[in-house]
This record gives C-alpha cells, sequence and structure tokens, in this order.
C-alpha cells in the first residue's frame, strides 16, 4: 500500500513584498487553503501536470530517489473557477510535492530538519516557474504559521511569530488575477533604465517593511496600520515609477474604503489585481468595511490564518471546497 500523499498551505503577503527581495524583513501567513498532492498507480496527464512540481521531484531524485508512483495535484481551493487567487498556489504546489517525495522516505513532517530539507527542494523547483521570487511564499507553504522572512547574505531566514491578538486581518478579491513575474519584469527594467528612481522607491520600502515588521513583532496594532497606509503608497509610487499597474484602481477603492473605516489595506503580494489584505484593530468596523466592498464589488476570502504547514494527508483535505466566498 502506498502512502496516500501530503497537503501544504496557501500564503498571504502581509507586508513586505518588493522590498523583500532587497534584504527587508516580510510577514507572510500561511492561510487554510490547500493544495493536495496525492501519489496513485496511473500516471498524471502531462500537460495538466504543473511545471514546478515536475521541477521539484527532478530536484528531489537525485537524493530521495525516483518513487515508484504516480503525484497527481488538487489546486482547486487555491483558485475561483479558472482564476488564481493569489493565495502563492505554484509555492504550494512546490512544498506539497516535495514533501510528498520526502514523506516516502518516512520522515516526519512535523519536524523541523525535514522541513528545512522539504523548503530548500521545493525552492529549487519553484524557482523553475519564478526564479526572481524571494522564497517568502514557499517558506509559507513549507512551515506554516506566521513567519518573519529575510533574505541575508548567504541564507534566508524564516521564523516563526505571533500576530498581535487585538489585529483583523480580511482578504478581499479584485475579481482579477495578475502575473507577478510581469510587475517584477517591469521594476527590474525601471531598476535598469532609472536606478536612482529604482533606489528611492525600494529605500521607502524598505524603511515601512521594516517599521511594520517590527510593530508586529512587538504587537503594536495602531503602528501597524498607519504603518500599512504608507507602505501602500510607496507601492503605488513604485508602480507609478515602473509604469506597472501595482495599485490599480481596484485596490485604490479597497484602500480608501479601509481609510474610511479606520483601518488600512495594500496589495497582498505584488498586486495589479489578485486579492487585497486590510487591517483593523475593531472587529464592527472590519465587517462594516467588508459590507461595503462586497457592495461595490470585492469578495471576502475567507481564510483561517496561520494554517499548518506541510503535513500528510487528513481526512479534512480530501474534500475539495467551493465556498471561496462566503
Amino acid at each position: 500500500m502506498i502512502r496516500c500523499g501530503t497537503s501544504a498551505p496557501g500564503k498571504a503577503f502581509l507586508c513586505g513584498e518588493y522590498a523583500v527581495r532587497s534584504g527587508a524583513p516580510a510577514i507572510v501567513a500561511a492561510v487554510n487553503r490547500r493544495v493536495i498532492a496525492r501519489w496513485t498507480h496511473l500516471p498524471a496527464r502531462t500537460e495538466l501536470f504543473p511545471l514546478e512540481a515536475r521541477a521539484t521531484l527532478a530536484a528531489a531524485q537525485d537524493h530521495f530517489g525516483h518513487p515508484s508512483h504516480h503525484l497527481s495535484i488538487d489546486t482547486r481551493r487555491l483558485y475561483d473557477g479558472p482564476n488564481k487567487l493569489g493565495l502563492g498556489s505554484s509555492a504550494a504546489v512546490a512544498a506539497a510535492s516535495a514533501a510528498a517525495l520526502i514523506a516516502l522516505q518516512h520522515h516526519d513532517l512535523s519536524d523541523r530538519e525535514v522541513r528545512d530539507r522539504v523548503f530548500a527542494t521545493a525552492l529549487r523547483g519553484h524557482s523553475a516557474v519564478a526564479p526572481e521570487g524571494s522564497g517568502a511564499d514557499v517558506a509559507a507553504a513549507t512551515y506554516g504559521g506566521y513567519l518573519w522572512f529575510q533574505r541575508r547574505p548567504g541564507e534566508l531566514l524564516a521564523e516563526p511569530i505571533e500576530p498581535p491578538s487585538s489585529l483583523v486581518c480580511l482578504l478581499l478579491w479584485t475579481g482579477e488575477s495578475a502575473r507577478t513575474s510581469d510587475l517584477l519584469a517591469q521594476v527590474d527594467r525601471l531598476e535598469a533604465q532609472a536606478p536612482k528612481i529604482h533606489d528611492r522607491c525600494m529605500s521607502a520600502l524598505k524603511q515601512y517593511a521594516t517599521e511594520f515588521a517590527d510593530a508586529f513583532k512587538s504587537g503594536d496594532g495602531r503602528g501597524i496600520i498607519g504603518t500599512v497606509r504608507e507602505y501602500n503608497a510607496c507601492m503605488s509610487a513604485l508602480g507609478v515609477a515602473a509604469q506597472a499597474p501595482i495599485v490599480n484602481s481596484k485596490l485604490r477603492r479597497v484602500a480608501e474604503w479601509a481609510w474610511w473605516h479606520g483601518g488600512a489595506a495594500k496589495p497582498c503580494g505584488a498586486g495589479g489585481g489578485d486579492l487585497a489584505v486590510a487591517f483593523f484593530l475593531d472587529r464592527e468596523a472590519a465587517e462594516g468595511f467588508a459590507a461595503v466592498c462586497e457592495n461595490d464589488g470585492f469578495a471576502q476570502v475567507r481564510v483561517e490564518w496561520g494554517a499548518e504547514g506541510v503535513r500528510a494527508l487528513r481526512e479534512s483535505d480530501k474534500a475539495t471546497s467551493t465556498d471561496a466566498f462566503l
């Protein structure tokens, strides 16, 4: 009998987009919408098997050997029909694939050292589709919970962190998907063509990413709200400079509604569409904000925050939910 398989959570970028590639800290959270990787006796259709899963398995096989079974991947909970929600589906695919192969060797996926091996393997596989990525989404999919993630010379830091008890976070779907790689390419082009402007934008983002991370660590809810407003403005300025729709009209409207209700909102990820993440210190205000946004055409994506990282399949993983929006 073969081992059933594994699952890995999606992620939400709370703060640190773009700046994390320049060494600033990012705070990311795993969410309970999971990618499922199952071992079967039947080969998957090649055209439907994700490139990042193939690359991850290839990266791991030299060390762990070739599996005698076939892997199937289910990503439906991280999509709205044909549209990805922006919850890090490719990173979760890579993490679930790496975990599935490593678990075949009877390794305990809850062990930190084993998860470190999953992370390293998944990162190699994920680079096949996102070579310019920071690795923060792969870390969230591997380790779960809330993470302080930072790229340092010669190492990647991914340490667990507790969220402030007073903080209320919401995710809003803009209704359109965005390609992170396209936005990063436009920012990289800005760096090549106008390095001084690029450096000014990055300096501001790094400052506020650090302030957000420090406020999050210390439980300073008001500091988080103020910093998110500044970070959203800096992401918008970067978009204008790079001629990229990082904070497009929909994301701008969500940020305005959040400000009106006493909170703050920003893109949850690279922007251009996908998700917005909003922060409040008052649950009633957050509910009022969500209601107004839904009237304005934005759907709230219900998640449980701080989900567990890679794990063996459970009964709760087997059913694919269609309740992306409630």
